[in-house]
């Protein structure tokens, strides 16, 4: 499996990488981050013989998802998986009161991005006639809308019909396309998250995090191993029939 995995520096991105390496794939991870470096060297080292190469690029530009490609296909010889991970939280608080700029800005990291590397990626799985799989990282808030987070929810609601249009265009190729949507996990942007909510609420931030707690029919906050079991699926044979979807790793938040 050679797969290319956007926003891989840390977080999500950095766990989906772990397991498909650990599962026998190699991998080149793109992040704006140069820490993207480190954690591909790291990650090289979890299987002996892997390929894990870094590229430093921003999903917004069209020329560095075009460069992430073309390396991707210099150091693997080829692209079977596409995990589009990278994404920003966007303004919290009332829309009306929003900047227009940062609104913008979501939309073109959390949407546009998948689109630019997708098109990418596709041509190139297209032109290999063998197939492939496309993981677009969605998330519960673009499967209703949230109050306080109206950017962010917009713009995983248009990754979640993305996935379905291209997972449409894409399945006379034999290229699968689907959307995980992770609910309330342990990641830096999460803690952001709570963090603000926190000082708007008036709350500490521990009692933000338990109201957030009970919330979660499981008991528990998601994990980064949690979201890259379900991409390790959905990539797999075992997932063979199975395009257009979103899978809710959610702890049964409905």
């Amino acid at each position: 499996m050679r797969a290319l995995i956007t926003g891989g520096a840390r977080g999500l991105g950095e766990a989906i990488a772990e397991r498909l390496v650990s599962d026998g794939g190699d991998a080149v991870l793109m992040d704006v981050n140069d820490d993207v470096v480190r954690t591909a060297e790291r990650i090289a080292a979890l299987r002996p013989g892997s390929i894990v190469k870094s590229v430093v690029g921003d999903v917004t530009l069209e020329t560095d998802c075009l460069r992430a490609v073309t390396e991707a296909l210099d150091y693997l010889g080829g692209l079977d998986v596409l995990v589009n991970n990278a994404g920003v939280g966007g303004p919290s608080g009332d829309l009306v009161d929003n900047d227009p700029a940062d609104f913008r800005r979501v939309l073109e990291v959390n949407l546009v991005g998948v689109f630019l590397v997708s098109r990418q990626a596709a041509r190139v799985m297209i032109q290999q006639a063998s197939g492939g799989a496309i993981v677009n990282i969605a998330s519960i808030f673009g499967q209703r809308g949230e109050a306080g987070s109206g950017g962010y929810s917009a713009s995983k609601g248009g990754v979640i019909v993305l996935t379905q249009s291209l997972a449409q265009e894409l399945a006379r190729h034999s290229i699968r396309v689907n959307a995980v949507a992770p609910g309330h996990m342990t990641t830096q942007m999460h803690w952001d998250e709570l963090r603000s909510r926190a000082t708007t609420s008036g709350r500490s931030l521990e009692d933000q995090v338990e109201v957030t707690r009970s919330s979660i029919p499981l008991g528990r906050h998601g994990t980064g191993a949690d979201v890259a079991s379900a991409v390790a699926w959905l990539v797999s044979k075992d997932a063979g029939y199975v395009t257009g979807q979103t899978l809710g790793v959610n702890g049964g938040i409905r």
